[in-house]
């Protein structure tokens, strides 16, 4: 794939600054575009990439477009694109939600003769090296040469160590909702929870013992993220209505227990997330990880003071 031309729409965010390195790394010709034009020339000149102020103009020599902006804007962009793509093109999205894309891109290749793939990073624009990481790939269609071209994007993805996992649009969404939607809700929730309190969250955490802190930990880098791409994960995603119900069901189950006083009813509860738990491959080790996790926050926190 040396030498083709990529352009990545959105390419001045988080993420679309990762793809834009990895590509240029790999030897593609990388243009990016995106709305605010400072910060598109500012983070082409640092990336070393060209850049066009013009979406349409941006695409029309694409061998492969990367759409990489919010959940809520994509289909736009497709739409957008799609007349300007030479044939043969391959277009791919990152979004963090797949049904409705998917059904766009089916949309679109009735129209037009483009390739059409979506994937899912499983990691955020803090990422230095993608060995061992997950990528979720969902193929939708496109021309003859299709599998040809999907076949070697994905290779070069596997190259670098990424673990690339084939699944549809349903079951992508309903996984998410528990794997992104469920712990950053819970994140979410944490922290404000204690700020309920009216306790300094330094003076709560004089009283921590490390199950908190690392609780903590996770909270806050959670929280330091985008709030959009946050928002869009648990609002756009109709699986995740499902998972705040069974929250919510369980919260009052859980609260009738403690006011009970049921410790027949909380062994019960505490017996079917241990032995749910005990089917995870990770189980076994998952002491002595999260004590390395502590060791590595504490000599942090050393080298800090």
């Amino acid at each position: 794939m040396k030498d083709k031309h990529i352009t990545i729409i959105g390419g001045s965010g988080g993420m679309g600054q990762v793809f834009s390195k990895y590509f240029k790394n790999h030897e593609f010709q990388v243009t990016i575009y995106a709305r605010d034009k400072t910060k598109l020339k500012k983070v082409a000149k640092d990336l070393g990439v060209t850049f066009s102020t013009s979406i349409e103009e941006s695409v029309k020599k694409a061998d492969l477009v990367l759409i990489s902006v919010p959940i809520t804007s994509t289909i736009e962009v497709i739409k957008r694109l799609t007349p300007y793509l030479k044939e043969d093109t391959l277009l791919f999205d990152i979004t963090s939600l797949k049904s409705e894309i998917c059904e766009t891109y089916k949309q679109e290749l009735r129209k037009y003769p483009i390739n059409c793939l979506s994937i899912h990073p499983m990691f955020g624009p803090g990422i230095t090296n993608m060995k061992n990481y997950t990528m979720l790939s969902l193929e939708v269609g496109g021309t003859k040469n299709y599998d040809i071209l999907v076949k070697e994007l994905l290779e070069l993805f596997e190259s670098d160590g990424l673990i690339i996992v084939e699944t549809t649009p349903d079951i992508h969404d309903t996984k998410i909702a528990l794997t992104l939607g469920l712990p950053h809700m819970v994140n979410i929730l944490f922290l404000n929870l204690l700020r309920r309190s009216n306790e300094p969250l330094n003076e709560i955490t004089r009283f921590t013992g490390t199950t908190f802190l690392l609780q903590k930990v996770f909270a806050e880098s959670i929280i330091q993220r985008e709030m959009e791409m946050f928002a869009e994960i648990q609002m756009e995603n109709p699986k995740f209505l499902d998972i705040i119900k069974d929250l919510q069901s369980l919260i009052n189950e859980y609260k009738k227990i403690i006011e009970n006083r049921d410790k027949k009813k909380f062994y019960e509860l505490f017996t079917n997330a241990l032995e749910y738990s005990k089917n995870d491959v990770h189980f076994e080790n998952s002491y002595e990880y999260f004590y390395e996790f502590m060791r590595i926050l504490k000599t942090k926190n050393e080298k800090n003071q």
